[in-house]
């Protein structure tokens, strides 16, 4: 089975996709003003996004099944970590963090393609 983009059904899916995520947008702008940061609530919701986040790139990195299974596992692996350290240590910076990772993981490639 191929996907297409003129294909109806596949127009009808990006379309309802489109509008929950909008609608679902919306609805976090209304009542945002509502909710208290420090709640039990806010902070479960804070909670299982963090996890989400982390186990699909846990995934990614980890159990690779595109283009980045070409690279080696150490070279994908230490980035991952260092990016994780330098977000623990820097007051959770997610940021830094992501900089940081994305930055190693670079110097890793370039190291080992065009240094060495």
């Amino acid at each position: 089975m191929t996907i297409s983009l003129f294909d109806q059904n596949t127009i009808i899916l990006l379309f309802v996709a489109f509008a929950g995520m909008i609608i679902w947008r919306y609805l976090g702008v209304l009542y945002s003003k509502n909710i208290d940061n420090e709640s039990i609530i806010a902070k479960t919701i804070n909670s299982i996004a963090y996890g989400m986040t982390t186990a699909i790139v846990f995934k990614i990195v980890f159990f690779p099944d595109n283009a980045l299974n070409l690279i080696p596992n150490t070279d994908r692996i230490i980035p991952f970590f260092i990016g994780i350290i330098v977000f623990l240590v820097f007051s959770k910076n997610t940021s830094f963090g992501l900089i940081t990772g994305i930055s190693s993981f670079s110097f890793l490639i370039l190291y080992r393609n065009y240094i060495i």
